[in-house]
């Protein structure tokens, strides 16, 4: 059966002549009489009868014509569903995040604020490690990460916003420190920091909070993330994490917070938002800040 086929039938069904059904298709009428005998000996029934001279639908063809009729309906529903479905895929946003950090306190509250804007859309929440979410990003697979810094905030087209601040705090190992805890016995172990840039950002805000505290420390790099936890365990240093990390959650480890901030901030590529992307930035900026504040507290 084919398309040609089935619209030479609903031509003839439609004037009941073939000579009409040809005019009206631009073919002729063998052409429309050779369509039709093919699609009878397919179906196996008759589907016109001619009766003095007049031509009428057989009951197969009848059934024929309400089938075809039912197909279109359905077919049109098919690509209605098929358009939404882009839709929705339209409306679908990655983000990315440290693999370090805990989504209870940002995911839910993200996909409240994105469902706000797009009821019918989706949020995916991805974490990665930090060196790989730049890439992520680059690549298209990312529409945004958050994070707290980055590594090359200065790419052309790469634009980086404050949505909110996180509270910190000095991880440590429970059982090398008698509670309750001293800040000036922590800084004494000295921090680690698991690469050098990460020592450059953040040396500045150790010592500025060792100095508020009134003593001194030294840090030095641990190398990758598990060997700073591993000299934590056995605690020979102390490390600054904020209270969105994983870690803190931990049994083996104290959290000891410590006054000030870090921003959360939106990275994103400005020619690759759309105007989803767009409502999404606005809605974060909007009602995002307070409240990813307040989860601070949930540590």
């Amino acid at each position: 059966m084919t398309v040609t086929q089935i619209e030479c039938f609903e031509a003839v069904a439609e004037t009941l002549s073939f000579s009409k059904a040809a005019g009206s298709l631009y073919v002729s009428q063998p052409a429309i009489s050779k369509s039709i005998s093919h699609l009878e000996e397919e179906i196996g029934y008759k589907l016109f009868e001619r009766e003095n001279n007049v031509l009428s639908l057989t009951r197969a063809g009848e059934l024929f014509r309400d089938f075809i009729g039912r197909s279109k309906v359905e077919y049109q529903a098919f690509l209605d569903q098929l358009e939404s479905m882009k839709s929705q895929e339209s409306q679908t946003i990655r983000v990315g995040c440290p693999d370090s950090w805990n989504p209870s306190h940002f995911a839910g509250w993200m996909e409240k604020c994105y469902k706000r804007v797009f009821p019918g859309g989706h949020l995916v929440l991805e974490a990665y490690k930090l060196s790989d979410l730049l890439l992520r990003l680059k690549s298209g697979k990312l529409d945004f990460v958050i994070s707290h810094d980055f590594y090359s905030p200065s790419i052309p087209g790469l634009r980086t916003e404050t949505i909110t601040e996180t509270g910190m705090g000095v991880l440590y190992a429970r059982g090398y420190f008698a509670e309750p805890v001293k800040f000036e016995d922590l800084a004494q172990k000295g921090f680690v920091v698991f690469d050098d840039d990460i020592k450059k950002r953040f040396g500045t805000l150790i010592h500025s909070i060792c100095r508020n505290e009134g003593c001194e420390t030294q840090i030095r790099n641990g190398g990758p993330i598990t060997k700073c936890l591993f000299e934590l365990s056995l605690g020979n240093a102390v490390m600054l994490f904020t209270d969105w990390d994983n870690f803190v959650t931990n049994h083996a480890f104290g959290y000891y917070p410590v006054e000030g901030a870090l921003p959360v901030r939106l990275i994103y590529y400005t020619d690759r938002i759309k105007s989803t992307g767009q409502a999404f930035i606005k809605e974060l900026k909007k009602d995002m800040k307070g409240v990813l504040h307040e989860s601070s507290s949930m540590v």
